[in-house]
Formats: structure tokens, C-alpha cells, sequence
């Protein structure tokens, strides 16, 4: 393509809000928490309707360099060369474009905000009805349980008596996961006035020295996978055979 006809195409979409995204073959200056560069290559750029920029190579899911939104974005033709300027805050990339493959702007229309399935209401929902998740003994009584530091995920009683606190991370846990678990059994054992209180911590994997001091605290871990709404829509839609059966 046209260098200026594809330069064209650009500050048009730029214009008139676009998203715009095309492949190219260029080298990349970046310049603000870093210093790279990066020679010539063939990459895609896509411009946000916010001015958010990416720039991907043609491998992995992560762009090679990015502006936040909004992003100042400039072009110009200079020796045959289309370059590219765009800055954000501290961030700057200087784009030189030597060959534009292909152009595409576009409006595009989306006001719908993501449903997360899994996340760590659903995994508080789901451990209350099912309590022996946890321990075949544990009682949930509330979920959200306010304290002074946050909401306990799942607040209950043991068979013996013993309060229980459930502190559920749809991830794997880490340390931080372990301190705030501990934050909460001692805000509650001194609310009450006892000692026995258990911490249980949910989650789908823990890490190895999140486990050691988990176990140091005398807490224990036990193994909960996030539920997926998705899934078990798909799991509840008959299939051919089982129609005919």
C-alpha cells in the first residue's frame, strides 16, 4: 500500500474516532520507564478509540511496546518513510514504517461489561452450600462478614465449637493471601475474646512458601476450583445422542 495513501487512511480514523489497525513493517524507539529499540520487523499496530496503542509481533499475547490511553498520536512521511510518534505521560515511541501491508479503521460499537465467571463470590456462594468443602464438620453462618480489615469470604463454627474463618482467592494463593487470612483470625479472636478460632484458606493451588507458613500459622489449605458458570451451562445442554435416547 501507498505510504501516504495508507497515512491518509490513518489520520482519517484518527479523526473521526476510530479503531485502527494495520500491519506493517517498521523498527520501534521506545523511551520512558526503559530505553529499547527494536529493528525492523513486520508487527501490527492497533490504535484505540481512547488512544489506547499496541504493538504486536507476530508471536505471543503480550504487545512488544504499548501507550496508556489516552495517547497523543502524530504521522508523517519523511526519505519514504512513514513515521509514527506517540506519547503517553513518560512513555514515547518513535514508529519508522517502511511498508504498509494492510489498513483497517473502523467505529466500533461495545457498551457491554464483562460477566466473570469463578470469581471469589461465586467460590463464597458455593462453599457455603456446600460446607464440606472445607471439613465435613464446618457450618457456614454468614458470607461477607465485615471486620475492621475487610470481609471475611465465609464465617462459621466447627463441630467442636471452634469459630472458622474461609479466606477464598480464585488464584494461586501467595503470601499475601496467608497475612490477611491471619489478619482476620486474630481481629475475630479478639473480638471474642477466645483462641479458638481456625483459618482455612480455599483456592484452586497454593505456593510452596505460602503453604509453609500456612502450615506455620496452623492453618490449613484446601483445594477449591473456582466455579464456571460457562461450563456447567455446557454441561447441562443435551447433546444429538442424548436427544434420541
Amino acid at each position: 500500500m501507498d505510504l501516504t495513501e495508507a497515512q491518509l487512511i490513518i489520520e482519517q480514523g484518527l479523526s473521526k474516532n476510530e479503531f485502527i489497525s494495520f500491519f506493517c513493517h517498521c523498527s520501534i524507539s521506545y523511551s520512558g520507564r526503559a530505553e529499547s529499540y527494536l529493528d525492523f520487523g513486520d508487527r501490527f499496530i492497533a490504535i484505540k478509540q481512547d488512544r489506547t496503542v499496541m504493538i504486536h509481533q507476530p508471536t505471543g499475547g503480550m504487545p512488544i511496546n504499548y501507550l496508556k490511553a489516552p495517547a497523543s498520536c502524530s504521522f508523517k512521511i519523511e526519505d519514504g518513510i512513514l513515521i509514527f510518534s506517540g506519547s503517553s505521560r513518560d512513555d514515547e515511541i518513535h514508529v519508522e514504517i517502511k511498508e504498509v501491508f494492510s489498513i483497517s479503521s473502523r467505529k466500533l460499537i461495545d457498551g457491554q461489561k464483562q460477566d466473570l465467571s469463578g470469581n471469589e463470590a461465586e467460590m463464597s456462594d458455593m462453599i457455603k452450600d456446600n460446607p464440606s468443602l472445607i471439613s465435613p464438620d464446618f457450618k457456614p453462618l454468614s458470607r461477607e462478614e465485615h471486620t475492621k480489615y475487610g470481609f471475611i469470604d465465609v464465617f462459621g463454627h466447627l463441630g467442636d465449637g471452634t469459630l472458622a474463618i474461609v479466606e477464598c482467592k480464585r488464584y494461586t494463593a501467595g503470601l499475601s493471601a496467608i497475612t490477611q487470612l491471619r489478619r482476620y483470625v486474630e481481629k475475630m479472636k479478639s473480638v471474642k475474646g477466645i483462641d479458638k478460632v481456625a483459618g482455612f484458606l480455599a483456592a484452586p493451588a497454593i505456593t510452596p512458601n505460602a503453604h509453609q507458613m500456612l502450615k506455620d500459622w496452623k492453618f490449613s489449605f484446601v483445594e477449591v476450583i473456582p466455579p464456571k458458570r460457562n461450563v456447567k451451562q455446557r454441561q447441562r445442554q443435551r447433546t444429538i445422542k442424548q436427544f434420541f435416547e
